[in-house]
């Protein structure tokens, strides 16, 4: 089942034995300074767009807001959040103006595409649709905000400066304390920036893993987060980077779990965080010594703190009683896990491990 992503961590582990190479100009352009956009700003040209649907925007007019909108005909997520959008540009009519920008659009002509994409939508994209050129919205918005994925939204306000960024199914409330006048930029920004720079922070780190991945030895990447960990003590994430990396070690593998002990405490009342812990020591082929005892009581906790009916934490939990060998707790968790399931992929996913339980039962008589 999918998990929070720890994909990063587990590339990094496994360029090992890979060489590092980079020409000098790949090197300068590293050394340059990175133009940064956070919450505050003067929002950034809205030019070079190709208009699909609704009247063209040619700049942000001043006393009018709006909500830029970056998404992609190939992002599952994006096109789930169209129907939101649309009840949003209904709900705040000439209040709010919500341009849906497609951004890291595929192929060497995708316009037609996307075009032909925004038709199929009709009515249920009911709002200011374009696609951007020359990755004019990706390098000049997204990348200098340090945001990596999409959907990812803009509140620019009346006076042309960024209010808000985030994840557009969170904007609701944001919106509504904007057009009431009770929204606090400043409050929101300051929250904002230390988030960007947690993220820089990050990126230093991965740069270094990967370069350091050349050596074979994951000892010196774990001695490189904790140089990060020594220099960004309040930076839970390096701790449980740390954990990931020495469950991959044979060396470290044993002692990891010290370490996960006092992480799982630190986030006692997180389940996904605990989930995630736990599932990460079950079912990645990666991890050198499992500790099933560690992953049951991160999973039990998990379990507790959602009541029992969170689907993909009943399945975690259903995994580390089967591994322990209780096939009949197993069955009867992962029945449960199929039950809470809504219908999809995810269910089936569900149902197959269930069946994989009940059929690995021993046979009586």
């Amino acid at each position: 089942m999918p998990r929070i992503l720890t994909s990063i961590v587990a590339g990094l582990v496994l360029t090992a034995g890979l060489a590092v190479a980079q020409d000098a100009a790949d090197s300068a352009e590293t050394n340059k300074p990175k133009k940064v956009l956070t919450v505050g700003d003067k929002a950034p040209s809205i030019k070079h767009i190709t208009w699909i649907k609704g009247e063209p925007v040619e700049s942000f007019a001043k006393g009018k807001a709006y909500v830029v909108e970056c998404w992609a005909t190939w992002c599952g997520p994006c096109i789930r959040g169209i129907p939101h959008l649309t009840k949003l540009q209904k709900e705040y009519k000439d209040k709010v103006r919500i341009l849906g920008i497609a951004i890291w659009e595929r192929g060497d002509n995708p316009l037609p595409t996307v075009k032909k994409f925004v038709t199929a939508q009709g009515d249920k994209m009911d709002y200011t649709v374009g696609m951007e050129q020359n990755n004019s919205i990706a390098e000049h918005w997204m990348k200098p905000a340090g945001q990596n994925g999409i959907p990812c939204a803009y509140l620019v306000g009346k006076d042309g400066h960024i209010e808000w960024i985030g994840h557009p199914g969170t904007i609701d409330p944001v919106l509504k304390s904007y057009v009431d006048g009770t929204w606090d930029r400043e409050a929101f920004a300051t929250e904002f920036r230390k988030t960007q720079e947690r993220e820089r922070v990050m990126d230093t780190l991965y740069d270094k893993l990967y370069a350091a991945s050349s050596s074979g030895d994951l000892s010196v990447s774990i001695k490189i987060i904790d140089e990060a960990i020594a220099k960004h003590p309040d930076m839970p994430e390096l701790e449980e980077m740390k954990f990931r990396f020495m469950l991959r070690s044979e060396k470290h593998a044993k002692d990891a779990y010290a370490l996960g002990e006092k992480i799982i405490t630190a986030h006692w009342d997180d389940s996904q965080m605990l989930n995630a812990m736990s599932w990460d020591v079950l079912d990645n082929p990666d991890v050198k010594h499992r500790d099933i005892n560690f992953a049951l009581k991160a999973a039990e906790r998990a379990n507790n703190l959602t009541d029992g009916k969170d689907p993909a934490i009943l399945d975690t939990l259903a995994r580390a009683w089967f591994d322990k060998g209780e096939m009949d707790k197993a069955i009867a968790i992962q029945e449960k896990a199929v039950e809470h399931a809504e219908e999809g992929q995810m269910k089936d996913e569900l149902k197959a491990t269930l069946k994989k339980y009940i059929e690995a039962q021993p046979k009586v008589g």
